[in-house]
């Protein structure tokens, strides 16, 4: 059971790489809208996008409705998780631009194949995987091609058999550019924390425990 977790652990690591481009993809033509209910933290009023139009001259609302599509696509992860291969691509190519999309569904494809074989070579049933990404806060800045908005959010993993279920506390970074009234996603950063640290005497509970409420309606904030 101590390898199970430890293999486990080593699967998250690839989790957490899921979606991570290193190099931003240049703007150019986009795809259509990918915008569907999803975990979603709204904008608060304190954060940057209640500001005034930036150095592209782009309103305050224009900066909200950007920083809202950035956060529903990262609440998408699990849904990208659970795609086979031919609807994965599909499923980034609705929220990503023509330029982007391909990248991003071939790194976001390497690294959930790679989790996925690691977690069946140890005979955990892929079947009761459950994968949820939720976002907390967020944050956002016009730039000289559109909006670049900073999502903090929480991934958990529950892979019933393979003990407690994790998380991985991350901050997501997106290049948001407008087509045709529709914001997309032209760019993408990840990397792990801040993390919170849990209670002392806090309670682990197995992936088969934390898997019920991860198969529940996702809550959307506002």
């Amino acid at each position: 059971m101590a390898r199970s977790i430890a293999v486990l652990g080593g699967a998250l690591v690839t989790v957490m790489l899921v979606g991570v481009i290193v190099a931003r993809a240049g703007s150019g033509d986009t795809g259509p809208d990918g915008n569907t209910s999803a975990p979603v933290a709204e904008p608060s009023a304190s954060s940057p996008s209640a500001i005034g139009p930036g150095v592209d001259g782009a309103p305050s609302a224009s900066i909200d409705e950007a920083q809202r599509a950035a956060i529903k696509v990262v609440g998408r992860t699990g849904e990208v998780v659970a795609a086979g291969f031919i609807s994965r691509r599909e499923l980034i190519e609705t929220f990503t631009t023509r330029s982007f999309g391909p990248t991003f569904a071939d790194e976001t494809g390497r690294a959930i194949d790679a989790m996925l074989i690691e977690l069946g070579s140890r005979e955990v049933d892929l079947a009761d995987l459950v994968v949820r990404e939720q976002p907390i806060t967020s944050t956002a800045a016009t730039t000289a091609d559109g909006v670049e908005v900073r999502v903090w959010s929480v991934l958990i993993i529950a892979a019933p058999g393979t003990g407690p279920g994790r998380q991985v506390w991350r901050t997501v970074t997106l290049d948001m550019v407008q087509h045709d009234g529709v914001w997309l996603v032209d760019g993408w950063a990840s990397s792990p924390g801040p993390t919170p640290s849990p209670p002392a005497e806090g309670i682990v509970d197995s992936a088969e425990t934390v898997a019920v409420p991860l198969s529940w309606d996702p809550a959307e904030a506002g």
